[in-house]
């Protein structure tokens, strides 16, 4: 699906289906008259019976009702029994809401929500049911053009639901001829699938009889089916039959009342499992660990213990894979695995069968602290983006590992610590809110004075003051203060002397600021704290610009710049150009505090809306001071636009800050109308906010450059004219039939190589190479 205003993360936005669902036509065309008359429909179901292919399905067909999109909640990644806040945590990350307010997670998403029209899929309802029926009426009343598809093993039991049973597939009567047997829901499933691995299958008179049993076997369940289908690489309908009969048999008492609903399900993930060798049986029970997805190395680290050897696990994944057990997910340059939530508890009660289960989650938690150090460790260079990226792919595993540890007693300083380590999470992935509620909780579950205790508060006050929470930031530093104290630590003492100034800048007395920064600075880097070293930088030369001090600003400035670009680091540099954007700007340096804004929003991580805010409110008063009337108005709108959606406003920056925002927009009716000739800026994208900032620079200088030799290839130029064309990144891969994720790969190569931030300007890139 495309939107001009998809979410800056909009990997959640739901897209076609990956299988036809012939046989379930008839259930969808009822389920989309449904959802036009209803504003929730819940496909009810037994765990594998197709639920969330349907509701995916439902919510691509209705898409275009929709101008705010069509999302995917994936709440088998939750706890069982998860509380109201988780469900709505999830719901906020799936919207790609980059809200980094104090507020609840309720608040920001009903305020998301109020005036959008757009579907959301909550998929595996059953495990938080109570949070889910306490959730969905609230967003529904507040909502009104909120429409709810939900997938449940039973009813929400909601006012105004409507159910949607989901039964197995028709199963073909015996003695059905071959011919007719396609028409069958189950044999239209298997044939499809077995297809997949063998191109060549079909139904045929010699195997018409052994199709017909297998998929009454199988009562018509699709997950049990797709795994059978599997099988067929290596063995016949007819063997496939004669081994799944035996295996089922097994598990059915003597009197078939007793006989469990829809235990081919079951039978069939243990005959999967019974065929697979030992150490890919080991593996199964201990990838159940993983909340959502996870990639080889993660497997690697946490699962290959024991008797299970590290050479053992790309093999067994193969194998998994092979067999349908694990869903393979291309990621650009990697490979990511999930176990369907069906398969994942009967593995999960294997690991605790063989008493393995602390034991995984013990160490699941330990490889995810090594992991936050190694980004600390890695945080001053080249990779931040990455960094970035790969823990916005792992977040469900930081909150099962911070879960966890503050469930089992005597781990609760771990869970702290590794809070602690994900800063970089909180403040730059677009996560802060959802940290600071996290990092409460774990601070509350540690109160004895410790380093782990004194690092989560810094960060705590960090955290705070960004959302313009000033009280809690002063509680927090005084609680901070007294651990100085009680640890008598030089380090923490610096950190109160860093944090302190910064409160102190952001209450308004730049000069106490100036001279705390000051002091921070040096003991950073003294202690060869190149992280803390480069932020006390910045923010030193923010204070000073505030200050009056703007040839002292920009001194710092340019020589954090050039620190910043010896270590490639794009953070500490963003703000850094920012800082003496700001400096110049007070000076009444125009042209100067242009240039370090659009400097400052090139090298912009893309998921750090401040630097995007700060940046564009900057450019806003340098139009208007020009007499740029119409330029100020639209920039002013979109930093207001960008504020919001992150939960925040310029005022948390201080007085001084603030002020100057004040006296250029914010009682300017002519800031305040829709400039004229400027593009409207869409709420959620951060790029389209930049290239509207950085106006003809950003989509023709560059471009020119990129003119010079041909920078792309063959398949990224065919990408190319696709966007040029309006698809989406899901159209090019079906179009050009490729994984979608291939198809993202080729999309951010192609921002790269030609140095864009937009697919407009890939577009207008395409338009000028033709002309």
């Amino acid at each position: 699906m495309t939107s001009a205003q998809a979410p800056q993360r909009g990997g959640n936005r739901v897209g076609p289906s990956l299988n036809r669902l012939i046989a379930r036509r008839s259930d969808l065309d009822v389920a989309q008259r449904t959802l036009s008359e209803s504003r929730l429909l819940t496909f009810v179901g037994a765990g594998g019976v197709g639920k969330t292919r349907l509701a995916l399905e439902l919510a691509y067909r209705a898409r275009n009702g929709f101008p705010d999109g069509a999302w995917l909640v994936r709440l088998a990644d939750l706890s069982i029994g998860a509380g109201g806040a988780e469900v709505e945590s999830a719901v906020v990350s799936a919207l790609g809401i980059n809200d980094q307010s104090a507020t609840q997670p309720r608040e920001k998403l009903l305020s998301f929500l109020s005036n959008r029209r757009l579907l959301l899929v909550l998929d595996n309802c059953e495990h938080v049911l109570d949070s889910v029926r306490a959730a969905v009426p609230v967003m529904l009343r507040e909502a009104p053009q909120l429409r709810v598809v939900a997938t449940s093993r039973e009813p929400l039991g909601v006012a105004g639901e409507v159910l949607r049973p989901v039964l197995p597939l028709s199963v073909p009567e015996p003695a059905t001829p071959a011919a007719q047997l396609i028409a069958d829901g189950s044999v239209s499933l298997l044939v499809e699938r077995a297809r997949a691995v063998d191109p060549e299958f079909d139904v045929t008179e010699d195997n018409a009889e052994a199709v017909v049993e297998l998929c009454r076997l199988l009562e018509g369940i699709p997950l049990a089916i797709e795994l059978a289908a599997a099988k067929l690489r290596a063995l016949t309908v007819e063997q496939v039959v004669e081994r799944f009969g035996r295996r089922l048999a097994s598990l059915t008492a003597p009197d078939a009342e007793s006989r469990p609903r829809h235990g081919s399900l079951r039978a069939m993930v243990d005959w999967s499992h019974q065929l697979c060798p030992r150490t890919a049986q080991i593996l199964w029970r201990r990838l159940s660990v993983f909340p959502a997805t996870f990639d080889l190395e993660l497997a690697e680290e946490v699962c290959a213990f024991g008797e299970l050897h590290p050479d053992d696990i790309v093999d067994s994944i193969e194998r998994l894979v092979g067999q349908s057990i694990l869903l393979a997910e291309r990621d650009v340059g990697t490979m990511r695995y999930r176990l369907l939530a069906p398969v994942r508890e009967i593995a999960a009660e294997h690991a605790e069968q063989a008493g393995e289960a602390d034991e995984l989650r013990r160490r699941h938690r330990d490889v995810m602290l090594r992991r936050a150090q190694g980004v600390l460790d890695q945080w001053c260079g080249p990779q931040q983006e990455a960094l970035l990226e790969r823990m916005r792919l792992e977040h469900a595993d930081h909150v099962a590992a911070v879960q966890w540890s503050l469930s089992t007693p005597g781990e609760e300083r771990a869970a702290l610590r590794l809070m602690a380590r994900l800063r970089y999470h909180w403040l730059s992935g677009g996560f802060l809110a959802d940290g600071r509620t996290r990092m409460e909780a774990a601070l509350a579950a540690v109160t004895a004075p410790s380093q782990e205790r004194a690092e989560g508060v810094w960060v705590m006050i960090w955290i705070a003051l960004i959302q313009g929470d000033h009280h809690s930031a002063a509680r927090w530093l005084s609680t901070l203060a007294d651990l100085a104290e009680e640890l008598d630590d030089p380090g923490v003492k610096l950190r109160v002397t860093h944090w302190g100034a910064l409160w102190a800048l952001f209450t308004g007395d730049a000069d106490t600021a100036v001279q705390g920064l000051r002091t921070a600075l040096d003991g950073h880097r003294d202690h060869g704290d190149r992280e803390l070293e480069l932020v006390a930088r910045y923010m030193l030369a923010t204070a000073l610009a505030c200050a009056g001090r703007a040839a002292e600003a920009v001194e710092i400035s340019r020589s954090t710049v050039a620190l910043c670009e010896t270590y490639r680091d794009q953070s500490a540099r963003t703000f850094s150009l920012w800082a003496e954007g700001l400096a110049e700007w007070t000076s009444g340096h125009l042209e100067e505090a242009e240039r370090s804004a659009r400097a400052a929003l090139r090298v912009q991580l893309p998921s750090e809306g401040l630097g995007v805010a700060l940046c564009t409110d900057l450019l806003a008063w340098v139009a208007y001071d020009r007499g740029e009337v119409d330029r100020a108005a639209a920039l002013c709108e979109a930093a207001r636009r960008v504020w919001r959606s992150l939960g925040t406003s310029i005022a948390a920056f201080g007085p001084q800050v603030s002020g100057f925002a004040e006296r250029h927009c914010a009682h300017r009716p002519d800031l305040l109308r829709s400039g004229g000739g400027e593009p409207s800026v869409p709420l959620w994208r951060l790029r389209d906010v930049i290239d509207l900032a950085l106006g003809a620079e950003g989509s023709t200088a560059v471009a020119r450059r990129a003119d010079a030799t041909e920078p792309l290839t063959k398949r990224e130029l065919e990408v190319a004219a696709l966007i040029e064309s309006g698809l989406s990144n899901r159209e090019i891969a079906h179009r050009l039939v490729i994984a979608k994720r291939t198809a993202d790969g080729h999309v951010e190569r192609i921002l790269a190589k030609l140095g864009f931030t937009s697919r407009a300007q890939i577009a207008a890139w395409m338009a000028r190479r033709r002309a």
